[in-house]
């Protein structure tokens, strides 16, 4: 992945003039990530129990230069194991442990040392320095079925070392050279500590009516990070909720209503409040099968924000993130050959789902 680019900054001296390039406040940058990776697995069943176990091996070389700052290189290799153990059992049921070593990549604008201001006070800025953030997962599954019914349990750990924060602290510097007397706050990232999160997942599948299918998925669990002022970890007990409703009533319409919900979650420096939002989307078969009209409408109360309360040295910020989240999309499909829709709705084309700066 290469991605090049400028952020050109002018100045307009009088109310009509033109603007005046600021060199010493422009930048070029260049970012090129490179990432050869070697797979291997291997699987063995035996009666009832199941076996397999895999191994991924990684190299990140990375460039990320920022004209006139400076620039920053990273060059890691990382390797993956898995396992997976899983018996069955009687009465249609499956008992399942895994293990899985993963990682979170830094994306480009946290680590690329490109300040973006979201206003005169305000600015985020990537940290050259930054790592991968590194995760042990471990599992263990339940699930059975009756008939049409599914039911999955799953105890589950999560630690990850060189956790990745978005830290927001006053700038100082930038403070005093701006000469106003309000102060100027700056977002980057950091490797903190420690994260933590074990608990239990459930999820049922559940046929109402004829008509009417159900699926809901619900988890629970501990959540402990780093905290940022140095004196120990911040946790709490949290968890997530989701329920998608499958509607058929017609034979060549289908409907799906979703929502989900998010809980209150600690971060180093404070915590996120809850979050939520509803989902619909609309499928109707048409011509015998050879096309399809499909309308999803994502976020359709507009409640999907994303609300933050944090603290540090001299500065508390609350903080409201709306993006563009409510986006209705109307597409046609028409099938040739063989091809003929598929049965659920989420194998259809979705197109743009909105989003960043809208």
């Amino acid at each position: 992945m290469v991605t090049p680019g400028t952020a050109d900054y002018a100045v307009q001296p009088a109310p009509g003039a033109e603007y005046i390039h600021q060199e010493a406040g422009s930048y070029r940058y260049h970012y090129q990530q490179v990432i050869p990776q070697a797979y291997g697995s291997y699987q063995q069943k035996a009666g009832r129990w199941d076996y397999q176990a895999g191994l991924r091996a990684e190299f990140t070389g990375l460039q990320a230069q920022v004209l006139p700052t400076g620039s920053a290189s990273q060059r890691i290799f990382n390797v993956f194991p898995s396992a997976t153990v899983a018996r069955t059992l009687p009465h249609d049921q499956r008992l399942q442990l895994s293990y899985s070593r993963r990682l979170n990549r830094p994306n480009f604008l946290q680590i690329i040392a490109l300040p973006i201001y979201s206003d005169a006070r305000t600015y985020v800025v990537g940290n050259p320095d930054l790592r991968p953030e590194y995760v042990h997962a471990a599992e263990l599954g339940h699930q059975v079925a009756w008939q049409a019914t599914t039911l999955s349990t799953t105890v589950f750990g999560r630690f990850a070392s060189q956790a990745i924060q978005s830290l927001r602290t006053i700038d100082t510097l930038a403070t005093r050279r701006s000469g106003q007397p309000d102060f100027i706050t700056r977002t980057s990232y950091a490797n903190l500590g420690r994260t933590a999160s074990y608990g239990l997942e459930v999820s049922l599948t559940q046929p109402v009516t004829a008509w009417w299918k159900l699926i809901a998925n619900g988890s629970f669990y501990r959540n402990q990070v780093a905290s940022y002022a140095g004196d120990g970890t911040r946790a709490n007990f949290t968890g997530t909720a989701y329920l998608l409703n499958t509607f058929s009533p017609t034979k060549t319409l289908a409907v799906q209503l979703s929502g989900n919900y998010r809980a209150p979650l600690v971060v180093p420096q404070g915590r996120l409040l809850a979050g939520y939002g509803v989902d619909v989307a609309l499928r109707q078969r048409l011509l015998h099968d050879r096309a399809a009209l499909t309308l999803r409408v994502s976020d359709l109360l507009n409640t999907r924000r994303q609300y933050t309360q944090l603290a540090a040295d001299g500065l508390t910020s609350d903080i409201q993130t709306k993006y563009e989240t409510r986006v209705g999309c109307l597409g046609f499909t028409w099938f040739l050959g063989t091809n003929k829709p598929a049965g659920t709705i989420d194998n259809q084309p979705k197109g743009d789902p909105g989003g960043f700066g809208g």
